[in-house]
């Protein structure tokens, strides 16, 4: 077997042309995580449309850092390109944040034409033009649901509740408002914070939800819906302008090509997966989301800056 692996190693170096490109591509998900399909099947098309001259070389799981981490590597050019939400991207550039705000998005449709329009456009080109961040193709996660390790039927019941959010102002004040205690973590730490109590919930998308099995740690889904955000693939900003023009195209066209098929994965699995969550005996609480919503005005006004862009992203939704 040995030998076999060692063989299989050269002879796929052998067909990869000498000259050929290697770039380093990191992400937080699991391998049985849609976004690791997403992240290969971009890799597949790169290779097919460059005629094998890029090599895409995947890191999952989170094995180049955190998404901070990993943000600071493509600046420093030890990564080359990461799979994360604009809104991580608010520390170097608080336009960034607008999309972590609650209740921005309502649904994939509107996602989608905020990002693929004109204020999309230059959203994405003040990242660009600021903090040296090119970002390319948009994957709708789903909206982001809350579990917890004791149910919530109202927003009174948040009072207290030890929360891990994203090292993020934007939704550290979101909970706060929302009258949760929150606590910053990284991704990585959270099952096991979950098991030993020091945190009592978190919230992500249905989809998180299932690949890293929280229902093992977690009791209550609890459907607020308060967040909508998506993955999309992220390139320092000067790296990417100084590539040859086919090898941008090959780029920009496999980040579309990944993030169709990941839209339409999540779409269609959505609802399967949340059957699974109730069959692996989580219990499914749905909530009256206005409470919710009149909250997230206060959060809004807390960030004066984003409010014009809040307001234009929340405007695309009537256009669509």
């Amino acid at each position: 077997m040995k030998h076999l692996i060692i063989a299989t190693t050269i002879a796929a170096a052998l067909a990869m042309p000498a000259t050929a490109q290697t770039l380093r591509l990191g992400h937080g998900q699991d391998p049985s995580d849609p976004v690791h399909e997403a992240a290969t099947l971009f890799a597949d098309t790169v290779r097919e449309q460059t005629g094998g001259d890029v090599d895409i070389r995947i890191f999952p799981a989170s094995s180049l850092g955190d998404y901070q981490q990993m943000q600071d590597g493509l600046q420093q050019g030890s990564v080359d390109i990461v799979i994360e939400s604009i809104g991580t991207l608010s520390r170097y550039t608080p336009v960034a944040g607008v999309e972590s705000l609650p209740y921005l998005f309502d649904g994939a449709d509107h996602y989608a034409a905020v990002w693929n329009g004109p204020v999309g456009e230059e959203i994405k080109e003040e990242i660009a033009t600021e903090a040296n961040f090119r970002v390319l193709g948009h994957m709708y996660r789903g909206a982001r649901e809350l579990t917890a390790s004791r149910p919530i039927e109202q927003i009174e019941d948040l009072s207290g509740l030890k929360i891990r959010v994203s090292p993020m102002r934007e939704r550290l004040v979101t909970w706060q408002v929302f009258g949760a205690s929150p606590t910053p973590m990284s991704w990585a730490e959270v099952f096991t914070a979950l098991q030993q109590g020091v945190i009592e919930a978190q919230e992500n998308p249905l989809a998180t939800i299932q690949s890293a099995s929280l229902n093992e740690a977690q009791d209550y889904l609890i459907l607020t819906s308060h967040m909508a955000n998506g993955f999309t693939f992220q390139f320092n900003a000067e790296a990417f302008d100084a590539m040859a023009p086919e090898v941008q195209a090959a780029l920009e066209a496999a980040a579309d090509t990944a993030a169709d098929w990941y839209n339409e994965h999540i779409a269609v699995e959505e609802a399967a997966i949340l059957q699974d969550l109730k069959d692996k005996g989580m219990t499914v609480i749905e909530i009256d989301r206005a409470p919710f919503r009149e909250k997230a005005r206060e959060v809004v006004a807390q960030f004066p800056d984003l409010e014009p862009w809040y307001a234009r992203m929340t405007e695309a939704a009537a256009a669509n």
